[in-house]
């Protein structure tokens, strides 16, 4: 599993997202295994000695009112994102955006230029612009997909349920830009767990999990905080997929000691 988040992948994931902060449109946040990422390092570092893993692709979270009529979704800042991050480089896939690089090299490539090259020197950097709503049929009249939404994001942009991403990062960009808060974010992984279709996502979010519970702040306060934000169903659904072979495989994607990522989440679910 930790071929998929090796340093030469996650180091080119890493230096667009500075870049990307500085294309798309503010109010915007990071959420995702960056976020995640900028949350955890330090408690890490701390007591593993060495940096939280990062993460190959990147999220980014929008507000979408869907009262908005077509010339307003395309006006507002996600609207304004979508065609910038194109414009940049990035080519719609689906519902997502995606950008080629020579992993080895790190250099950006194109379509015709990584499909000369073998697979295995290329590396796809996804990009999901995620709207705060599954409400998105005037979102989809106006670029064509639909991407997937993850409600809770509305706490970020009603509530201010994020930190300032020049928190943790001294870039020169808007305070719009924000960073999920730790809390937050973990129960989007609980939610997002049983819904993914691929091993290595899954084994990801649980090792994500983990380390919000974890590394952040004080578990017992840090864990009421998360189950404020999930349903029962949520949690029913989290036991219904996770146990022993995903503890086993998260700890070893983040090189931890096996029992304690299972407790971490297990007193979490109890």
């Amino acid at each position: 599993m930790r071929q998929y988040y090796v340093d030469e992948i996650t180091d080119i994931s890493e230096q667009e997202l500075r870049p990307l902060f500085q294309t798309v449109e503010p109010p915007a946040c990071l959420l995702g295994g960056w976020a995640v990422h900028l949350h955890v390092n330090d408690g890490f570092q701390a007591e593993c000695g060495r940096d939280y893993i990062g993460s190959r692709d990147v999220d980014l979270g929008f507000h979408v009112d869907p009262g908005w009529a077509p010339g307003e979704v395309d006006a507002a800042p996600v609207g304004q994102s979508v065609k910038r991050v194109v414009d940049v480089g990035y080519i719609p896939l689906s519902f997502r955006f995606v950008r080629h690089f020579n992993r080895y090299t790190g250099e950006t490539l194109t379509a015709e230029e990584a499909k000369s090259l073998p697979s295995h020197h290329v590396f796809d950097l996804y990009l999901d612009l995620i709207p705060d709503t599954q409400d998105l049929d005037t979102f989809h009249e106006v670029f064509g997909f639909r991407p997937p939404a993850e409600p809770l994001l509305a706490h970020v942009f009603t509530d201010d349920a994020a930190q300032p991403l020049t928190t943790f990062r001294s870039w020169d960009v808007p305070e719009e830009f924000g960073v999920v808060d730790a809390d937050l974010l973990a129960a989007m992984k609980i939610r997002w767990i049983p819904d993914r279709d691929m091993d290595q996502k899954r084994v990801k979010d649980v090792a994500d999990l983990h380390a919000l519970l974890w590394y952040v702040r004080e578990y017992r306060e840090i864990r009421s905080d998360v189950l404020s934000w999930v349903s029962e169903r949520d949690i029913e659904q989290l036991r219904e997929h996770v146990g022993a072979d995903l503890y086993a495989d998260a700890a070893n994607l983040l090189q931890v000691d096996e029992q304690l990522v299972e407790d971490s989440v297990e007193q979490l679910i109890l």
